[in-house]
């Protein structure tokens, strides 16, 4: 296995950008592997029942970030809770493959910058690819109703805050040939704040998204992205209409 990430190899990237012209809970599943206190679960999503020393689905809310959002706030950190991707979904080997995102904001959150980080490990010719992005924004003046980080309305979205980054098609090995699963994982708004904190942390980047089972509608279009020699090079931007987009947490 050969795993790029920040701190590792240099596949993963992460930025900032001050923006200035731009203006549903799982049932408990038992696992049949043992755990306790001192041998913790390691499947994602899943935690200990200390009292019958099994492994079971994680109790959580993935239709909000936070919820009730507060009514006023400064420079808080917002995770990419709902939004949309473009990109490619067949790319030749050994290209950078161009990822733009764009999150759902309420209309009473004004962003005023946001950051982005991604990364992507290789078992073989299978990828599995992680890409985050989160805002920094303040409540307008009038505030925030108490769903503003939740499942609001989706045709309150607003689009206006985006970023557009490249990922990487090859390892130390040489360009990849085979595919790469892309998710946006969920995180709570508690949870950005502690990515934002360290977004070089590996460790704890990958602690956050084990909190959560893997979400279909976090997978652009639910499929792998096909890496091949034989495949065309993708554009060198998504801007514009250049790449299919698909929503994400909806």
């Amino acid at each position: 296995m050969e795993r790029h990430g920040s701190k590792r190899w240099v596949s993963a990237w992460v930025g900032t950008v001050v923006l200035g012209l731009w203006a549903g809970a799982c049932a408990p599943r038992v696992d049949d592997s043992g755990c306790s206190e001192d041998d913790p679960c390691t499947t994602r999503g899943q935690v200990c029942d200390l009292e019958a020393n099994a492994c079971v689905a994680a109790l959580v809310d993935t239709s909000t970030a936070e919820s009730p959002a507060p009514t006023s706030f400064t420079d808080k950190v917002i995770a990419f809770h709902r939004g949309e991707v473009c990109l490619p979904h067949e790319v030749k080997s050994g290209e950078q493959m161009p990822l733009l995102m764009r999150p759902c904001l309420h209309p009473c959150v004004v962003a005023s910058s946001y950051e982005f980080k991604h990364s992507f490990e290789c078992r073989g010719s299978h990828c599995t690819a992680e890409a985050f992005m989160w805002i920094v924004g303040s409540s307008a003046p009038t505030g925030c109703p108490a769903e503003a980080f939740a499942a609001f309305d989706p045709a309150l979205c607003q689009y206006s805050t985006m970023t557009e980054l490249k990922v990487a098609t090859e390892t130390s090995n040489g360009p990849i040939s085979g595919d790469m699963l892309l998710e946006l994982p969920f995180l709570t708004n508690e949870d950005a704040a502690t990515l934002a904190a360290d977004p070089n942390d590996e460790e704890t980047v990958a602690a956050l998204v084990q909190q959560y089972p893997q979400q279909h509608n976090r997978i652009p279009d639910d499929r792998a992205i096909s890496i091949l020699p034989g495949n065309p090079a993708p554009p060198a931007s998504c801007a514009a209409g250049a790449c299919p987009c698909y929503p994400i947490g909806f």
